[in-house]
């Protein structure tokens, strides 16, 4: 699993704008809307990928249909 501080560095990756962490003193306070963020931002980052996963494989079914269907294949 994932921690946190490795989700940042995935987000940070993909150029993904990622607030900074709290500073060792602040950790209690600042730590847990800062570990929100990360995991909001992560979560939409999953799923717009993943989207993006779906949206590639139809279209490469589509294609693979309509080539047999240009040869004269019927599928």
């Amino acid at each position: 699993m994932l921690t946190t501080s490795h989700k940042a560095i995935i987000l940070r990756k993909a150029g993904i704008e990622v607030p900074a962490s709290p500073p060792d003193a602040d950790l209690q306070t600042g730590a847990s809307s800062w570990v929100r963020a990360v995991e909001n931002l992560y979560v939409a980052y999953a799923a717009a990928r993943a989207a993006k996963s779906l949206r590639d494989a139809e279209e490469v079914r589509q294609l693979a249909m309509l080539r047999r269907l240009s040869s004269g294949a019927h599928a």
